[in-house]
């Protein structure tokens, strides 16, 4: 079913009234309810010739009734297309009748056409809308640093896994033991930044018993180290390495 001129004029004399008085306009529209689904260029169609007043009334007409009735209409209800010709032709640039729309009418999409859900008023949704960009500018700025780090790591790490494979097995055992022996006075947490350090040799040519540690001592270690560690544990694991991988893993921020 499709809106007629005549509900357009019904509809722009609600709007002119400031109250519900007139009941038979009401019921008139009682069972009209598929007008607020109309396509937007039904919309277009009907008010291109009317008058910016009568414009603005329409869509007063349209929230109140959307709201008394309890119209269907959510992101397609008429009042949005008819806002959206009013902004066209630049009539609230005080957004003085947007505030309408949000003060008279519960559907979150009047009128701008966004689902917003938070306090009904123009003040309040220009707020949420700077907090909104406030937060975007930290989530761009934040995944820009993300592609920074990430730039390459896969690559180092390819590359140190490389360095490693040259080593035949009684290289490593030696390079074990000498670990063992130099860093036995060391503390946990001076192991480890010695193995985010390494530029030539992953983490897996260290020796494993340096990462038998706690959750807890994971977590106290600086942040900073922990991407490093992560970082340096960026693809496949096994064993050990792979279950403290997964909880570096859990504990950055990824910045």
């Amino acid at each position: 079913m499709q809106i007629t001129y005549n509900d357009i004029e019904k509809l722009i004399l609600i709007g002119r009234t400031d109250t519900t008085a007139d009941k038979d306009l009401y019921l008139y529209f009682k069972t009209r309810d598929y007008i607020n689904r109309q396509h937007g260029d039904t919309w277009k169609s009907h008010v291109a010739s009317i008058s910016d007043e009568n414009l603005i009334f329409l869509f007063n007409g349209l929230v109140k009734l959307e709201q008394e009735l309890q119209w269907i209409g959510g992101s397609v209800a008429g009042a949005i297309w008819v806002y959206n010709v009013i902004s066209q032709r630049r009539l609230d640039n005080d957004y003085s009748i947007a505030d309408f729309g949000l003060r008279n009418c519960n559907n979150p999409w009047v009128p701008f056409g966004g689902s917003y859900y938070g306090r009904r008023t123009i003040t309040d949704y220009f707020a949420y809308q700077n907090e909104k960009g406030r937060i975007s500018v930290i989530k761009a700025d934040r995944y820009e640093k993300v592609l920074r780090r990430v730039t390459g790591r896969k690559f180092q790490r390819a590359a140190a896994i490389a360095e490693l494979r040259k080593l035949t097995s009684n290289e490593r055992g030696q390079a074990k033991a000498k670990l063992l022996e130099n860093f036995a006075t060391k503390t946990p947490r001076e192991r480890l930044e010695a193995i985010a350090s390494d530029t030539k040799y992953p983490p897996e040519y260290y020796p494993s018993e340096w990462i038998d540690i706690t959750r807890e001592q994971i977590e106290n270690l600086p942040t900073e180290l922990i991407k490093k560690l992560s970082d340096k544990l960026s693809t496949k694991t096994r064993g050990k390495w792979k279950r403290f991988a997964i909880a570096l893993r859990e504990l950055d921020d990824g910045i």
